[in-house]
């Protein structure tokens, strides 16, 4: 019996899964869709490989975490350690996808170069090249060939290596650690609140105490790993760290932390259990979230941001579609005179039409540079000449001398 039989023989075990996790008809729907291409990948070629493992990728992301394995067992008949191959291939080779498909490395040898260093890859590319072909045994002898070297080579400290890269590695080292600390702090204080939220009484002394020490932890933390440092405004001996834009989500998640951090800004015993479900968690839940752009508690499913750049507009540059306004509003968010002129007359069932004036100057004028203004002495005007010019650029008509009574 083929992969394919035995998979359509799996709906029963399927449906179980979907029901057992919640999951909406959109998002089953696309799971099916992967199924399909999983259960129908029979003799795989490079590229193949490539997308299986993407496919496998997207699946993760549509079912709750820590499931993909047992969907792809119940499902598609994969085992979990072919699961965790495949994805390892896409997310580690996927630089070296293009040559590789040039080169027609076979599926099993991927799933070993997969486990690689990023050097024994690039060495294990320039065999193939230069051999025609990469065997697992190739790739096995290239790793512990390094393997030998490295543990040849003296050992040498990352916080005594310098330069730019020396830098960059212990910047490394401390984000990679220190967002694991500070994300494993966040569950820590979310666990003991699931943990009391059940019981008909919340002690709240009791909750506190387990949870205010790690509150302050996890926000110096949110300071070390997100906010600078600079000279105090107003005494410049003092170096603090500078505050996150105050009204963002992550400044909301450092203000939830401080207020956790004392048991004397905590709600009264009557508007805690409240605060906890409606505030807390929720916050907690969004600042740990492995989703992406996960939505802020509240806030409609459109208002959720991704990665919010502020749009910069380029006075010889067309407007972006979508971008109304001066290019100044654009790049301050200020709304514009248009636009706010545009809401006051809505306001009273009318449309607001705006005129510009057409600009007076044409391309044909220069403007100097400084060093070419400062090297020509400019020539002086007189009063009449001023007066005319002023007259010749905004149409102002000279005053009668005829008085208002005579014209009567």
């Amino acid at each position: 019996m083929t992969k394919t039989t035995d998979a359509f023989a799996l709906p029963s075990a399927a449906r179980t899964f979907y029901e057992a996790n919640s999951l909406a008809e959109d998002v089953k729907t696309q799971l099916e869709e992967t199924a399909m291409f999983l259960i129908g990948v029979s003799r795989r070629s490079t590229e193949e490989t490539f997308k299986l493992g993407e496919h496998l990728e997207r699946a993760a992301g549509l079912l709750p975490e820590g499931t993909l394995e047992k969907w792809a067992v119940e499902r598609c008949g994969y085992t979990a350690r072919h699961v965790r191959t495949q994805r390892a291939v896409f997310r580690n080779l996927a630089q070296y996808k293009d040559i590789l498909v040039e080169l027609a490395v076979g599926p099993t040898v991927l799933g070993k170069l997969s486990a690689a260093e990023p050097e024994q890859i690039e060495q294990a590319i320039g065999f193939a090249a230069q051999n025609g072909k990469l065997r697992v045994q190739d790739v096995a002898a290239i790793m512990a060939g390094s393997k030998d070297e490295a543990e040849a080579r003296p050992q040498i400290d990352p916080y005594d290596v310098g330069g730019i890269d020396g830098l960059k590695a212990i910047i490394a080292i401390k984000v990679r650690e220190g967002l694991k600390s500070f994300i494993g702090h966040l569950e820590e204080i979310r666990a003991h609140i699931d943990e009391a939220l059940p019981k008909k009484n919340i002690v709240k002394k009791s909750l506190a105490d387990k949870t205010h020490l790690t509150a302050r932890l996890a926000r110096r933390e949110l300071e070390s790993l997100a906010q600078f440092v600079m000279p105090n405004p107003h005494i410049t001996s003092v170096v603090w760290n500078s505050p996150l834009p105050p009204k963002t989500r992550w400044s909301n998640v450092g203000d939830l932390l401080y207020k956790m951090g004392s048991i004397e800004s905590w709600p009264e015993k009557e508007k805690l259990r409240t605060w906890l479900e409606t505030e807390v968690i929720p916050v907690l839940e969004w600042a740990t979230s492995k989703t992406t752009a996960p939505i802020w508690p509240g806030a409609e499913t459109d208002e959720a941001p991704s990665v919010n750049i502020r749009a910069e507009v380029d006075a010889d540059q067309p407007v972006p579609a979508g971008v109304r306004g001066s290019p100044a509003s654009v790049a301050t968010g200020v709304p514009s005179v248009e636009a706010r002129l545009e809401t006051i007359a809505a306001a009273f069932g009318a449309t607001a039409t705006i005129e510009v004036p057409k600009s007076k100057l044409t391309l044909e004028d220069d403007i100097p540079s400084v060093a070419e203004a400062l090297s020509k002495p400019g020539k002086r005007l007189t009063r009449p000449e001023i007066v005319g010019r002023i007259k010749a650029t905004s149409d102002i008509a000279t005053p009668s001398t005829t008085p208002p009574a005579a014209t009567a």
